[in-house]
């Protein structure tokens, strides 16, 4: 009997995907938890899996397109039996050779392109990649033969200069360079961004800490075999900090202030799609060397878009960091529904008084905690801000 899978809601704020690469195609046989797509959601690009068995009927939407979650996005059938629906359509095929070689003259007679199920129009994926590129809106598109879904040719054929097209409207000359879409992990940055300055009533901390035991005790693990960031040692900082300070690692629900039992502390990372904060789980109770080296597999993963979205949930508290773009001091926006974000600087040489009063040059870096002043109040978050920086002045003190 067919059946129809519907895409999975594999995230809290997960609302929609990207369908990036098929695994499967029309005749293939999947077992339940066997990876169908690639798909690129509000977090990462990560696989699907089948929650169910059967054939590969038939594919109901093409690479690029972006599925709704809970929306159909396949059709199964029992091995051995004939899908009695409309004829399956492979993702990927190639462009029959007499429409790549259309006579373009057939767009005098402009059609509508074919709607498919759901109201979307029918573009083949190497079409829909192509006009993403060029910076075509497919709606002004129309197929060389009439009641077709567009092709490449369909694209390659397109001249913008031609009226009867109803082409896409060039960019105001002088004013926009160009059209980008949002993907979606775009637009889920743009949306926890908004949805912390319209409810998060923020405010700032800033301190100077002193950066020299910090890189000696760097160097040290450096000299044992053992790589280890600047991030990893902050983050088992802000591990032992909030432990000491269980008012920091807070949520706001409703009219509560919840106090977190685990204490999961993110780090942003920069990548091509989009800022990123993987976390590290119980970072209070982590080595050193076991938080190294789970922030730089995370990192790459991160900056690959293959982090797993376990790995990206659950945090209480961040870390973001500029000073490798040498940025002094900065205020980050809260990542909610955390109720604080400390930001690191660049470490820079300054001049400071030594045991006998005397100018010396040292290296220190700006910290800035910014928290949600609706869950605590500036002292509060003082005390934890003074502790933090006494750890990174005194890193014995975390043994």
């Amino acid at each position: 009997m067919a059946k129809k899978m519907a895409l999975p809601k594999i995230g809290v704020n997960m609302t929609e995907a990207v369908i990036v690469k098929w695994l499967v195609r029309v005749g293939d046989k999947v077992n339940d938890g066997d990876a169908l797509i690639e798909a690129e959601t509000d977090k990462s690009t990560q696989e699907i899996y089948a929650t169910d068995s059967g054939v590969v009927a038939k594919l109901l939407f093409g690479e690029g397109d972006t599925v709704q979650c809970h929306q159909d996005i396949l059709v199964l059938v029992d091995e051995g039996e004939k899908y009695s629906g409309d004829a399956p359509l492979p993702v990927v095929q190639q462009e029959p050779e007499q429409l790549q070689k259309a006579d373009t003259r057939l767009r005098n007679v402009p059609t509508k392109p074919v709607l498919a199920q759901g109201n979307r129009i029918k573009i083949s994926p190497l079409a829909k990649k192509m006009a993403k590129e060029i910076g075509i809106d497919i709606q002004m598109l129309y197929p060389a033969t009439p009641g077709s879904r567009i092709v490449k040719a369909d694209i390659l054929a397109f001249k913008p200069q031609d009226t009867q097209a109803q082409v896409i409207a060039e960019l105001p000359a002088g004013e926009y360079l160009q059209r980008i879409a949002m993907s979606p992990m775009r637009r889920a940055i743009a949306s926890r961004m908004s949805e912390s300055n319209l409810q998060k009533p923020c405010a700032a901390l800033t301190t100077t800490a002193g950066a020299e035991a910090l890189l000696a005790l760097r160097e040290r693990y450096r000299q044992r075999g053992i790589p280890l960031s600047i991030d990893a040692i902050l983050v088992k900082i802000a591990g032992r900090a909030l432990s000491l300070h269980r008012n920091i690692n807070t949520v706001l629900k409703g009219n509560e202030i919840l106090v977190k039992r685990d204490i999961n502390v993110g780090v942003a990372v920069d990548t091509p799609k989009g800022l990123m904060v993987p976390v590290i789980q119980n970072a209070d109770s982590k080595t050193l060397a076991e938080i190294g080296e789970n922030l730089a597999v995370l990192a790459v993963e991160a900056r690959e878009s293959r982090i797993a979205g376990k790995d990206i949930r659950g945090g209480t508290f961040t870390i973001t960091n500029l000073g490798m773009f040498d940025i002094e001091q900065f205020t980050p926006v809260i990542n909610p529904p955390e109720c604080c974000i400390l930001a690191i600087g660049a470490i820079k040489k300054v001049f400071a008084a030594d045991e006998n009063d005397q100018p010396v040059l040292k290296k220190a870096f700006q910290m800035t905690l910014v928290f949600d002043h609706r869950i605590v109040d500036g002292a509060p978050a003082a005390k934890f801000l003074k502790d933090f920086k006494e750890f990174v002045e005194n890193p014995e003190l975390l043994i």
